[in-house]
């Protein structure tokens, strides 16, 4: 059985002990938070022995600034430690944007987006 990665980076954020109760989804719920992340796989390549996903991990919250200081005071130092976990032998970040919903409803975001190298199993 292959690990699914997208998953893992899902459950390693519902985990975060200094997470402040944030969740992750892998769609937007239909009761809106008024924050969350969702994960999703966006692309990456499988080999034989390795697996290499990119992965779009999308903070959501009230303002653009809660967005942006979600997105970058907490959600990502947590998506940098993901190489202390087995099999993920490194994180690579590819971009930090704003990306707002257009909606409706309108909804401030930041996306992460970053590529893993992992062993696969």
């Amino acid at each position: 059985m292959s690990l699914n990665l997208e998953k893992t980076v899902k459950d390693w954020i519902d985990t975060d002990p200094n997470g402040d109760g944030l969740t992750a989804y892998f769609e937007v719920p239909a009761d809106r938070p008024q924050r969350f992340v969702t994960v999703e796989r966006v692309g990456g390549n499988e080999l034989e022995y390795s697996s290499h996903p990119t992965i779009a991990v999308q903070v959501w919250a009230e303002t653009r600034w809660q967005a942006s200081q979600l997105a970058t005071g907490l959600v990502l130092p947590r998506l940098l430690d993901l190489d202390t976990l087995d099999p993920i032998a490194a994180v690579n970040v590819e971009s930090v944007i704003n990306f707002p919903d257009p909606g409706p409803p309108f909804q401030p975001r930041y996306q992460i987006t970053i590529s893993l190298d992992a062993a696969a199993q």
